[in-house]
């Protein structure tokens, strides 16, 4: 029986479905994160905007982004921090999505602290001591200067932070403190209370289970023990205890080898700790690189740091190889492993061994054992480094469906690592012992993913061994009564999820009213990557197992399609863990996948003939589709294309949209077919920005229609910036000389949360010198939070750069870049600063001064730039407005020269992207007739009429010419151009 499920869907402006104070709180059954569908075409600054207004947060609440993924389509997941008056939230996650540079949805979860005393009572000298007071151990890392130097560690200061207790709906001003004690090990974020002095919660870094595996939280890459740039590397052999002869890299130092490798991101490295409680920089090491059973598998079990040594060299490359990710951190962060760690302080042969492995926030920690052998097989290995890899994307809280899922898919990454290890891929046969978790080092072993019940673990969500949490029931998270909501034991529920999505089963659940399922399996390729990317991409700190079934359905759904076998495979495998319904099957569907993103900043209004991909996502054939189109809201037109596609086959159509205006134009297409089971996925909208050739030294004062620039927001046709009297208190048009201008509000204050772009004409610089771009401008911006910059393309707006840097004379005022306190959206070359405050050139930055910059860099001089495009950048946070920017009176000053040009050169021509490994674009005036041959260096004709016209540009597929320089000759009957083209 499957409990009655809501997914927590807010569209757009739509109705929401808790109040702010709800939504702080964990509630029984559902998701806890909230996921909002973008309808129309949102600009990312309006979708952030919309997102947090469903919990109700004023402008004291910001985001910042912290990292941005993009998958093998080309869609961009970004994650953002939420701060409140500068405090970062703990767990406050929002992740928006972007497919093909539109937001198309945005999840996470979000907290309202807005009645809390953000002024602490304690100090947080004091709050360190209750923490202290509350570990109650006997020793602690910061004592030992020595072994806190090889940890990187230092006692900690604490870190202010909003902590919410998502039990209770309650958020807390709080400090922060990573304490690491020795005696006995342990190792904690502990949160205290910064009014009362009350432990809120403590999140293990080292993570003990059930004595045998231990996981982690990494905050930093471990510091660099070695300098061996200029080392040899050699392959050894090594005799493993658990997986055989296996190949290792090693190093050279002097007459020995030792397990020292270089190849793999900043390194892998194995020390010796000799059995006892402190680490040590000591080298296993071999006379010939044969590390033989004979030498090594001894009373000491040294054999088992050949293990530890090539289960690092394979979890790396599990995750390179896999997902192309470098080491845990993606940033290629040494991998150090300590074997023979004791934690007793007493000599070897009095003790009876430490039985355990654990990741300590910096390096992997093994222990020899007692209840079981030496703990250093691959699925420990693997699974460890999986906690790391975790910290790093999903960041999932280690207490109640979260800390369970934690912990499953450290077994998920245990169980790839071993069968990658020993078979080199994740294709193929999978050997049953891969499902089971530590059966190398004892029998029985820890846990079991095929049959979790086995082990007393869960396999149900619910059903036999479950262990109530604070998402469902009234736990509280401790960690010595209850193993955090049991994380351990409900991890069962996540990693039989995996197994049966990989290798498929039908039987019947334990759920409380049982269920019976079929599920196909789509093998360990497929279940991985759908895994891993959920994590990476979508899961939030206090997820829970709803959540990751939205997460893993929305990204096979998106890799594959809607009704693919493997969308009802992930949805089914939940549904046999008792997580959501069957798969409901949609009998028809059209799917519009894509639409041709050309917002391109053309020099010629051209026709625009975009295309778009549409799939069936339904079980019958689909046949006809009708196809509604429509520019900026004008009159629709619907067109009806028969496709005749099987299940998720897809198709490209073109579309005649005609010839678009000047400016920034909407384009909005909407398909459907006869009873579409689906049309939440019917709708699609791209931003097209069509402009015109400017003349250089020609002043535009914007004082007529004929002087407008382009202007818009970011990603909508709409516009903060206006052509006008600036009429502000003190941007007004005194300082103008009372002439128009264009500003971000000429009224008032400009709106928070907004980008928005003025873009200039286009400019041929190549028979130009000594080019200078000039303008006036006045701002009024709060300092380090509203911001001010310029950007140029060259490339007809497929790509932007920033014009300039602080350093530059006479340019911008400001070098910030975000620091977690404030300047969240500089970029580090910005204007900013309130309207009163001094300007550098004198007077106040609300006067008018004149900016300067040398293009000398895209004259003739420089890359003679034939369509060059600027832009200025308006960005304000979500909080304190002002009166903004103004800008009048812009130019490109420059000498002419003569060129040795013929006069039937095409008008405009812009060559991108150059270099290239693909296609080329070419856009200009009056391509339409024209064909393009490609030349080599030699003046051999390697192609006739080797272009393609497709909208408003010629193409020309570079891809099967040899890298080299190439001229292409672009003519017709009244124009011919050549253009040198780079083939990286």
């Amino acid at each position: 029986m499957k409990l009655n499920y809501a997914l927590t869907f807010v569209l757009a402006l739509g109705t929401l479905v808790a109040n702010a104070q709800d939504k702080n709180k964990l509630r029984d059954n559902v998701a806890h994160q909230t996921m909002m569908t973008v309808s129309g075409h949102q600009s990312q600054q309006e979708a952030i905007a919309n997102f947090a207004k469903s919990y109700e947060l004023d402008e004291n609440s910001t985001f910042q982004e912290y990292r941005t993924t993009t998958d093998k389509l080309g869609n961009t997941h970004s994650r953002y921090q939420q701060y409140f008056n500068g405090i970062k939230v703990q767990f406050g996650v929002m992740i928006v999505h972007n497919k093909q540079g539109s937001v198309s949805l945005i999840n996470g979860e979000l907290y309202n602290p807005k009645t809390i005393n953000t002024v602490p009572s304690l100090s947080k000298e004091v709050g360190l001591q209750r923490a202290i007071e509350h570990t109650n151990a006997n020793a602690y890392l910061w004592e030992d200067a020595s072994q806190a130097a090889l940890m990187g560690y230092s006692k900690p200061v604490g870190e202010l932070v909003i902590f919410p207790d998502v039990n209770k709906g309650i958020v807390h001003l709080a400090y922060m403190y990573d304490v690491y004690s020795t005696s006995p090990i342990s190792r904690n974020e502990v949160y205290v209370d910064a009014h009362s002095g009350d432990i809120l919660f403590k999140n293990p870094i080292i993570k003990h289970a059930d004595r045998l595996i231990s996981n982690n939280e990494i905050s930093a890459k471990a510091k660099e023990l070695e300098n061996t740039l200029n080392s040899a590397l050699v392959e050894g052999t090594a005799d493993t205890r658990y997986s055989g002869t296996r190949p290792i890299e090693t190093t050279p130092e002097g007459s020995e080898f030792i397990l020292l490798d270089t190849t793999r991101g900043d390194g892998i490295v194995t020390y010796n700790c000799e059995g006892f409680n402190a680490y040590q920089d000591l080298h296993f090491s071999d006379n010939d690189n044969a590390w033989t059973a004979a030498e090594y598998d001894n009373d000491e079990k040294d054999n088992g740091a050949l293990d530890a040594h090539w289960g690092a060299e394979v979890t790396y490359d599990f995750w390179q190889d896999i997902f192309n990710r470098n080491s845990f951190d993606d940033e290629g962060a040494q991998i150090i492993s300590y074997v023979h760690y004791d934690d007793a302080d007493e000599p070897l042969f009095l003790d009876t061994g430490y039985d355990n492995a654990f990741w300590n926030g910096s390096v992997m920690t093994y222990g020899d054992g007692n209840t079981f052998d030496i703990l250093t097989a691959a699925d420990v290995c693997g699974h460890e480094i999986g906690h790391a890899v975790c910290t790093f994307t999903a960041d999932l809280a280690y207490q109640n469906q979260s800390g369970g899922m934690n912990e499953g898919y450290s077994d998920i990454w245990g169980a790839c690592v071993e069968h990658f290890g020993r078979t080199g891929s994740i294709d193929g046969a999978i050997d049953p012992n891969v499902w089971l978790i530590g059966e190398d080092l004892n029998s029985p072993p820890l846990r079991s993913m095929s049959d979790p019940n086995s082990r007393n673990d869960p396999d149900t969500y619910l059903g036999d061994n479950w262990v109530s949490t604070g998402d469902e029931g009234t736990c509280v998270p401790d960690a010595t009564t209850n193993d955090y909501c049991g994380v351990h034991t409900n991890s069962g529920v996540l990693n039989h999820w995996f197994y049966i999505l990989t290798e498929g089963a039908a039987d019947t659940n334990n759920a409380p009213t049982p269920d019976t399922y079929d599920v196909a399996g789509i093998g360990m390729v497929k279940s991985a990557e759908i895994a891993y990317l959920a994590e990476r991409d979508y899961l939030t700190p206090n997820a829970t197992y709803f959540d990751a079934r939205n997460a893993t359905i929305a990204v096979a759904s998106s890799i594959y399609c809607a009704n693919s076998p493997e969308v009802i495979s992930v949805t089914n495998a939940w549904y046999a863990v008792n997580v959501g319904e069957e798969f409901a099957e949609a009998a028809d569907d059209v799917s519009l996948m894509s639409i041709t993103n050309n917002t391109e900043v053309g020099c010629d209004a051209g026709t625009f003939s975009p295309q778009i991909v549409v799939s069936n996502g339904g079980t019958n054939m689909l046949g006809d589709v009708d196809i509604s189109f429509s520019v900026n809201g004008a009159a629709t037109t619907t067109v009806t294309e028969t496709v005749n596609l099987g299940t998720c086959e897809s198709t490209t159509l073109t579309l005649d949209i005609g010839s678009l205006t000047r400016g920034a134009n909407v384009l909005n297409v909407d398909v459907t077919t006869t009873n579409d089971g689906r049309p939440e996925n019917n709708t699609g909208t791209v931003l097209v920005v069509v402009n015109d050739a400017a003349e250089v030294d020609v002043v535009n004062t914007f004082d007529t229609v004929e002087e407008s620039l382009i202007s818009y927001n970011d990603g909508v046709i709409s516009s903060l910036w206006e052509r006008g009297v600036a009429q502000g208190t003190l941007l007004s048009d005194a300082v103008a000389g009372g002439s128009d201008v264009y500003g971000t509000n000429l009224d008032g204050n400009h709106p928070d949360g907004t980008i928005a772009y003025l873009v200039s004409q286009c400019y041929d610089l190549s028979s130009v010198e000594n080019a200078i771009l000039k303008f006036d401008m006045a701002f009024d911006l709060e300092e380090n939070w509203d911001i001010m910059y310029m950007q140029y393309t060259t490339d007809g707006g497929s790509t932007w750069q920033t014009l300039g840097t602080a350093s530059d004379a006479n340019w911008y005022n400001n070098d910030r870049l975000p620091d977690g306190t404030d300047c969240f959206n500089c970029i580090g070359s910005q204007w900013t600063g309130e309207g009163e405050d001094a300007h550098s050139g004198g007077g106040l930055n609300a006067t008018m001064h004149e900016y300067s910059y040398s293009l000398s860099a895209f004259d003739n001089d420089g890359s003679a730039e034939t369509s060059m495009v600027f832009r200025f950048v308006f960005q304000s946070d979500a909080a304190v407005n002002e009166e903004g920017v103004i800008v009048d009176n812009f130019v490109v000053e420059a000498d002419q020269i003569v060129l040795a040009t013929t006069n039937n050169e095409f008008k405009g021509l812009s060559i991108y992207p150059n270099p290239t490994n693909t296609i080329v674009n070419i856009s200009g005036q009056d391509l339409k007739d024209a064909k393009v041959s490609v030349i080599d260096l030699s003046g051999r004709v390697i192609s006739n009429n080797a272009s393609v016209f497709n909208g408003n540009v010629l193409q020309v597929n570079m891809e099967q010419l040899a890298s080299g320089s190439y001229f292409l000759v672009i003519e017709n009957e009244n124009y011919r151009s050549v253009k040198q083209v780079i083939r990286k």
